[in-house]
């Protein structure tokens, strides 16, 4: 991901000068949105996203934002349950250790590592591929097995022990980064035996993915009927897109094209644009009732690199809703209601154009 062609054409410097003159907290780190109600939260995940597209064109830039997580990181070192990890929201009151942060930060700082060659940000690496490691087999976890960890805990050791795709399979492959860089046999373990969890598991037979893994309370042994989706209701089994094309990109870099091939054969995309909430069965909107229909502008633009790593066609309308949504500073508003309009009153995010400036 990181080094990519897209940060030096005129979208992508918009874009990398969005992040540089907007995005970026006193901290050091890396806000999620521009505008909005919580346009002031700092975020581990978006930092790591910035770093990735920042390396190969503002290398200093990406090198300060590394410096801010490896701080995060070193605050919790003394935390028995959360050493390694970053919290979600870096200035939240209450703190959440996501195994998803871990992994993608595990990505930027391998990344980081391979540009500058300083041995601080491969140590850093490593420790948030410990801190995924150990969240494999954590209390009353049965799962310890399968390599994939839990979802996350907090500095009090509540953990919360669902198996979430989306962000940890988009980025899961940053463990091999690791175990590669560092030699580290273990990680490389931890990463075959999880990657082939993830390519056996968790797409349901008529191409979507599954939103979480239930191990129930108090858990009992795996058995694959319990993959759920985001909602299952009287109005039937309800997905989240974004978390569904993430695990599709996800199992694409970890090298199965047939996962992608039946996932792109069931999405529907409407004008090249996902609702956000959809049912799996019908692919129709799934929104609860009383609630605005809307576009989350991100999936197309993860359908677009799906797609273009897939060798497909590019999805003209697809690139039309990412044009749109470009709000004229170089940043991207994150969701399109069905009428007209955008949510939240024009919030960009930085994911969301991550993935758009990688496309347009």
């Amino acid at each position: 991901m990181p080094y990519n062609a897209r940060a030096t054409d005129s979208a992508g410097a918009a874009f990398s000068d969005w992040i540089l003159n907007y995005q970026i907290a006193p901290s050091g780190l890396c806000r999620y949105f521009r505008f909005g109600a919580h346009a002031g939260e700092e975020s581990p995940l978006a930092t790591a996203y910035a770093i990735l597209w920042l390396l190969g064109t503002h290398p200093s830039e990406a090198r300060r934002l590394g410096e801010a997580l490896l701080e995060l990181q070193h605050a919790s070192l003394e935390n028995r349950y959360v050493h390694g990890g970053v919290p979600s929201i870096a200035n939240a009151r209450l703190a959440f250790y996501y195994s998803s942060d871990a992994l993608i930060c595990t990505k930027a700082m391998v990344a980081l590592w391979h540009a500058t060659h300083d041995d601080r940000f491969l140590g850093s690496a490593g420790r948030f591929a410990d801190f995924v490691l150990r969240m494999t087999s954590g209390p009353e976890f049965l799962l310890s097995n399968v390599g994939y960890p839990m979802q996350y805990v907090t500095p009090d050791g509540e953990y919360q022990n669902s198996l979430v795709t989306n962000v940890g399979m988009l980025f899961f492959d940053a463990l091999r980064d690791y175990g590669q860089a560092a030699g580290n046999g273990r990680i490389l373990q931890l990463f075959d035996v999880g990657k082939e969890f993830l390519l056996s598991e968790v797409q349901a037979p008529n191409g979507a993915f599954y939103d979480h893994y239930d191990p129930g309370y108090p858990p009992v042994r795996y058995s694959r009927s319990r993959w759920r989706w985001f909602k299952n209701d009287g109005d039937g089994k309800i997905g989240i897109s974004d978390n569904m094309l993430m695990s599709a990109l996800g199992a694409q870099l970890l090298g199965d094209g047939s996962h992608v091939a039946r996932f792109l054969d069931w999405v529907r995309p409407v004008d090249g644009a996902f609702y956000a909430y959809v049912n799996v069965d019908n692919r129709e909107p799934a929104f609860v009732s009383g609630d605005r229909p809307y576009f989350d502008i991100v999936c197309s633009g993860m359908y677009s690199v799906l797609r273009a790593r897939a060798q497909r066609s590019a999805d003209p309308a697809a690139l039309a809703a990412l044009a749109g949504a470009a709000a004229g500073d170089g940043g991207y508003r994150w969701g399109k209601l069905a009428g007209d309009g955008w949510v939240d009153s024009s919030a960009e995010a930085l994911v969301t154009g991550y993935w758009a400036a990688l496309c347009l």
